[in-house]
């Protein structure tokens, strides 16, 4: 017994025709595969791969991850490329099979393991002529769909499963205190006595009011605008993401249609803070920038040190001040002038396409189970106002169903994806 990949490289190495059929695929895998033969001898070489959709709605993506392979061989030096995806009816495309062939002689593996499989797997090497192989290839490239052609839409749902798989996981990445700089250790009973005297004005320079201790704020010292969310995001920003999409065992789920929507509006809004972040990385590097943050950091320390002694409350410098404030500026003056600091900082959301959870028979369940969880609480007659995508899904479903738990709601809207596919055009705008 020999490692698979070892077996796989190594017979794609001399080959002058490769075949690979697989339900499930890897893109890098495949293409590291093509790799491994000459550059010389991949004119000549015949390429042929088949994959299998696991869902009709999936039908857009695996059609243009597989164009983007056969763009990739190409690049490589393949000339005879053929790459088609087997649909799903009438049941799902699941076969694992290679063909190497050596001038005349064909070298087979058959088996459990997907192209780039990253389990245990296990294929039986078959050498010779195999007609009822060559039979079912031949029958597999006779029914399944080139990619060489248009990007399919996607496919109305017609069950739960498809109806999520048509959808996104979003992220919101923590919020990041890039321009304050704690001066001073405070302790819980100093914070809420500074808190209850937040009305009077404090008279510390270049306080940050938002956070916990009057922070140095290093864009007030810089004479920039502080009134905006380049620190983190708006609650009114939060609210409207919400109203998109569903809570649930990964996070929040978007359907394809409104995610598109939010995409637009994310990038518009990174755009401006990225903008933001450059212009205070340009005027720490300024002339005069440093000199000016360290200007104000005296004069904050000096009337905070005042405020703090008129409160009543020790004064205790966080160790090292001085040089901790030093580190600090120089940490800024670097990351922001870089131009990919700023637009990881920049970043409001992460999309990412839903994964067949459904691979997993134990974590499928409970991840359905949150998103009707969640559908089931926020569509309750005690929700005074429904967000956009309650609104669709329970207005979408059949006016005579019924459901009182979350089981029955399940039920109910799966009951309406078997009657009647879901559409676009029911996400309400």
């Amino acid at each position: 017994m020999i490692d698979l990949d070892e077996a796989l490289f190594d017979a794609a190495a001399d080959a002058t025709e490769i075949t690979v059929l697989g339900g499930y695929y890897q893109r890098e895998w495949l293409v590291g595969l093509f790799r491994n033969l000459p550059a010389r001898r991949r004119r000549a070489c015949k390429v042929r791969i088949a994959v299998g959709s696991d869902a009709t709605v999936t039908l857009p993506q695996i059609f243009r991850d597989m164009q983007d392979v056969r763009e990739r061989l190409h690049r490589l030096g393949y000339r005879d490329i053929e790459v088609a995806v087997v649909g799903r009816s009438p049941v799902h495309f699941h076969t694992k099979l290679f063909r190497f062939l050596r001038t005349t002689r064909p070298s087979w593996f058959v088996g459990s393991a997907n192209p780039g499989s990253a389990r245990h797997e296990l294929m039986v090497r078959i050498a010779g002529r195999h007609p009822g192989l060559s039979s079912y290839i031949e029958a597999v490239f006779a029914c399944a769909q080139s990619v060489e052609g248009v990007v399919p839409k996607p496919a109305p749902a017609t069950t739960i499963r498809e109806f999520l798989l048509d959808g996104f996981l979003c992220h919101r990445p923590p919020a990041q205190r890039l321009f304050t700089f704690d001066a001073y250790r405070l302790s819980p009973e100093d914070r809420r006595r500074i808190d209850a005297r937040l009305g009077e004005g404090s008279g510390v320079q270049h306080a940050s009011p938002k956070t916990e201790g009057f922070g140095f704020g290093l864009r007030s010292a810089l004479a920039l605008p502080v009134e905006d969310d380049v620190d983190g995001d708006s609650a009114e920003t939060r609210t409207r993401f919400r109203s998109l999409g569903m809570d649930t065992l990964f996070g929040m789920w978007m359907p394809r249609v409104y995610k598109e929507e939010a995409e637009a509006a994310v990038r518009q809004r990174e755009d401006s803070r990225c903008a933001r972040l450059a212009a205070i990385g340009e005027a720490l590097v300024a002339e005069g920038g440093r000199a000016r943050a360290f200007d104000a950091f005296r004069a904050y320390v000096e009337s905070m040190d005042q405020y703090l002694s008129d409160l009543g409350i020790e004064i205790r410098p966080v160790r090292d001040r001085d040089a901790a404030f030093a580190r600090y500026i120089t940490s800024r003056t670097q990351s922001l002038s870089d131009p990919a600091f700023q637009r990881r900082h920049a970043r409001l959301m992460t999309f990412a396409p839903m994964f067949d959870v459904w691979q997993d028979p134990a974590v499928a369940p409970r991840f359905v189970a949150s998103f009707f969880a969640d559908l089931a609480w926020r569509s309750s007659p005690s929700v005074t106002r429904r967000p956009r995508i309650v609104k669709s899904i329970i207005e979408g479903m059949d006016e005579d169903a019924e459901w009182q738990t979350e089981d029955e709601l399940r039920d109910a809207f799966a009951a309406r994806l078997s009657n009647e596919p879901w559409s676009d055009e029911e996400w309400i705008s």
